[in-house]
């Protein structure tokens, strides 16, 4: 499939919040993936030597379908209560790659 674009981001959990962020990225991973059906993959995983590290590895049947997830009220949800419950305390690292084969 052309024009899939994948995206690679890491996420790293405040002090003693490593658990509290599994649980909420893997709740939010379970809604992305039964509400945008234009996403091909959505997946969470967490470092086993640094457990407070995720990396997320996303791929969306090109640009419309992720500007639609950038802006889905459900990620709105995660980003604020991410916020507040202090999940994070640094921002995400994102990396936005564009398929150049079948």
């Amino acid at each position: 499939m052309a024009d899939v674009l994948t995206v690679v981001a890491k996420i790293r959990a405040a002090k003693d919040k490593g658990d509290a962020l599994a649980g909420l990225l893997s709740e939010e991973a379970g809604v992305v993936r039964s509400a945008e059906a234009r996403c091909l993959v959505y997946r969470v995983h967490r470092l086993i030597k640094e457990p407070d590290l995720f990396l997320f590895y996303e791929k969306y049947v090109g640009d419309a379908a992720f500007d639609l997830h950038r802006k889905a009220p459900h990620l709105a949800g995660y980003r604020l209560r991410r916020e507040k419950e202090g999940l994070t305390d640094v921002a995400a690292e994102v990396e936005i790659f564009r398929s150049l084969t079948e």
